[in-house]
């Protein structure tokens, strides 16, 4: 069976109901996407790894990586190996010194952990050919979302400013909440003074 290597674009809200999101994945050596409809929990993670943005405590997709690393465990890749109904099913592919196994997953856990782990992500050619559209042409979609470089703790600082600055009402609601959950309450107080400056903005306006 062959597979195409995807690689993670973007979190948007969703036209569906019920709090959806859509995750954008695209093939890595093409210019097609394709959208994995996730919950709201699973984008609120994911948008904290989409914004490089550390919590203070670590979430479930961060203690997994921990355990795996203090077990010698290695995440080789994430497959994705079957969609049924807008459901997709995926696969951890996790090597040890015993030998090779694989973990059956959400597949939003899945790109999460690939994500903390910078593990490849595949998804079966016949399913990505069934549902992939070309791109748009936006440059905006090919941010790194771990960028190569290392920020100093002041630069970091303004790094999390810039990022919260950038992104939507909508969006910043979704990550306190995240922050909130997470204990983070440093990077929840960012976050609510940024709604509180904006929201007092529109009042004035």
């Amino acid at each position: 069976m062959e597979y195409i290597e995807l690689e993670v674009l973007d979190i948007e809200s969703s036209q569906m109901p019920s709090e959806a999101f859509g995750l954008i994945v695209r093939e890595k050596a093409g210019n097609r996407e394709m959208t994995i409809v996730i919950g709201f929990q699973e984008a609120r993670t994911l948008v904290l790894l989409h914004s490089k943005i550390q919590t203070r405590r670590p979430g479930t997709h961060e203690l997994f990586k921990n355990f795996m690393q203090h077990t010698g465990c290695h995440l080789d890749k994430v497959l994705i190996y079957h969609y049924d109904e807008g459901v997709f099913f995926a696969h951890l592919l996790i090597e040890n010194e015993a030998g090779d196994f694989e973990l059956d997953s959400r597949t939003s856990d899945a790109i999460a952990i690939a994500l903390l782990t910078d593990a490849p992500i595949f998804i079966r050619e016949d399913i990505f050919e069934k549902l992939a559209v070309e791109s748009p042409e936006k440059e905006e979609k090919t941010e790194n979302i771990f960028p190569e470089i290392e920020l100093q703790p002041e630069e970091l600082e303004l790094y999390i400013e810039n990022k919260l600055q950038e992104m939507p009402l909508e969006e910043l609601e979704h990550l306190l909440q995240g922050a909130i959950d997470s204990e983070d309450f440093e990077l929840a107080s960012k976050i609510h003074e940024e709604i509180n400056a904006r929201n007092s903005n529109k009042k004035n306006q």
